[in-house]
């Protein structure tokens, strides 16, 4: 996640057909709340596999790093950290799953993905940071992965709009329609 292509487009004189047009604002706006449910369970789905990969990189250091003349994955303050990383990735996907499958059936909606998407970016910065931490100072190595997996979660936590944002989606909707923002 090194670069996010954005442009601006600028169209001066350019006939448009009304068959082309957006017929009202309100169809604009529905129409932009069904790309952002999808793009957004998407980049949640991204969260999670960063996540689960930080995840899966800090387990094989600690397995192979020895201090002691044990592994590290022996220490109890290393297996509870492996715990913890490996219950909020469960998590994550279990709650992924579940809003897929209603995204799937069509009974989604923009504030469960919110959720979704900003509960993931949540709990996976969480995750990354604790997989840092057991790898030491070996976890700002790029080539433990540890420290890569850090530096996108904090690009997807405000990737398709920011937790905070999310959050506010989420609440919106579990307070019938208070918005907190316009």
């Amino acid at each position: 996640m090194r670069v996010v292509q954005n442009a601006d487009i600028d169209l001066q004189e350019v006939f448009v057909p009304d068959n082309m047009r957006l017929n009202k604002a309100k169809s604009f706006a529905t129409g932009t709340n069904a790309i952002l449910e999808a793009s957004r369970l998407g980049v949640a789905w991204m969260v999670a596999g960063c996540s689960v990969g930080a995840y899966e990189a800090a387990l094989k250091y600690c397995l192979q790093r020895k201090q002691f003349g044990r592994p590290i994955a022996k220490f109890q303050l290393i297996q509870e950290k492996l715990s913890r990383m490996l219950s909020l990735n469960e998590m994550m996907l279990s709650n992924l799953i579940l809003v897929s499958k209603a995204m799937d059936s069509g009974k989604s909606t923009i504030g469960q993905v919110g959720r979704a998407k900003s509960g993931c970016s949540r709990l996976a910065r969480e995750v990354c940071q604790l997989a840092r931490e057991v790898c030491g100072g070996n976890g700002i190595i790029l080539d433990n992965h540890v420290m890569k997996c850090l530096m996108d979660i904090e690009a997807m936590h405000t990737y398709e709009g920011s937790y905070e944002v999310n959050a506010l989606v989420s609440g919106r909707e579990l307070t019938g329609g208070l918005a907190a923002f316009k």
